[in-house]
């Protein structure tokens, strides 16, 4: 059912970012870019970008939250045009799970790096207004942990165009993508509570699960198997004692996360979470006024399709 939704669109041309970009050190400077805006955007606390509440004049006013992406390049398309950054200096977005998806290349290659590198140019465009939620597809690629659909590697698939591309140079813009994988934040929040992850533990994992990881540094053990991290991105079926637990201890009153498939773009989940998905073509965005407060009815009605962005 899911992949009847998804459309296969074209694999996002270099040029639109640039021929210089096809270069090994313009792809390396704009990676190594865009990982120094994530770790230095003046709303990151630890590991999570904290946004205002939008009533100064100065403040970010408006977010408009992406589900997974997956390289559906029409959605991304048109979530940078509804977005227009442009236009609105007070409107931030916040994007998760761009790669791993989207046509293939003629030997099987994933050419989903493109659309990050097209992410990136977008962050680097419009500096601390671009953000980054860390995901479970991300962290498999630099892991290097197998990824299966559809009878192949996803991780494989796209570790697999980036050495065709770039041969003996490729190392280079494996540890480039690496570094900025690993200068994502793990969440965000607003003022009035509302909470935006990947993901969530799983009930199997909640007892274990340390979730001071969102308030500190990060240590390598803490993105092993198993580890917090792991847990907070790869985990699924959440349930109310999950969603009241991580509600106390993260001060939130409401939950916005993808990883979980949603052929409608969208679904709820208990009294405190609203899943939204955008890799297909039913996918949605949420777009969020940072002054108001919201019930989880609230957030599902601001749920807009991207079909309707003309």
């Amino acid at each position: 059912m899911r992949e009847a939704l998804r459309c296969h669109t074209r694999p996002f041309p270099r040029e639109a970012i640039g021929e210089s970009l096809m270069s090994l050190s313009k792809v390396v400077d704009l990676l190594h870019a865009a990982a120094e805006l994530n770790r230095r955007t003046p709303l990151r606390n630890a590991q999570m970008i904290c946004f205002p509440s939008g009533i100064g004049e100065s403040e970010a006013n408006e977010l408009l939250v992406c589900g997974d992406l997956h390289n559906h390049a029409r959605n991304f398309e048109k979530f940078q045009k509804v977005a227009a950054l442009a236009r609105f200096p007070r409107r931030h977005v916040l994007l998760q799970e761009i790669i791993h998806g989207g046509p293939l290349g003629p030997s099987g290659e994933d050419h989903s790096f493109d659309m990050l590198l097209q992410a990136a140019e977008w962050s680097r465009q419009f500096p601390g207004r671009v953000h980054f939620l860390l995901s479970n597809h991300d962290m498999a690629q630099v892991q290097k942990i197998a990824i299966m659909k559809d009878g192949y590697d996803l991780t494989d698939r796209f570790t697999r165009y980036i050495n065709q591309y770039y041969g003996s140079s490729a190392p280079a813009v494996h540890d480039a993508f690496n570094q900025f994988v690993y200068s994502m934040p793990l969440a965000a929040i607003t003022v009035s509570g509302v909470f935006f992850s990947h993901s969530l533990p799983g009930p199997r994992d909640l007892a274990s699960f340390d979730a001071t990881i969102v308030r500190r540094e990060l240590t390598l053990a803490d993105y092993a198997r198993n580890g917090p991290v792991y847990q907070l991105i790869w985990g699924r079926y959440q349930n109310q004692e999950v969603l009241s637990t991580l509600s106390h201890a993260w001060w939130a009153e409401l939950f916005v996360c993808g990883h979980q498939a949603q052929n409608e773009g969208h679904g709820i989940l208990g009294d405190r979470m609203l899943i939204i998905d955008s890799s297909h073509n039913h996918g949605v965005f949420l777009p969020i006024d940072l002054s108001r407060q919201y019930t989880l009815h609230d957030l599902a009605a601001a749920v807009k399709p991207l079909a309707s962005v003309m």
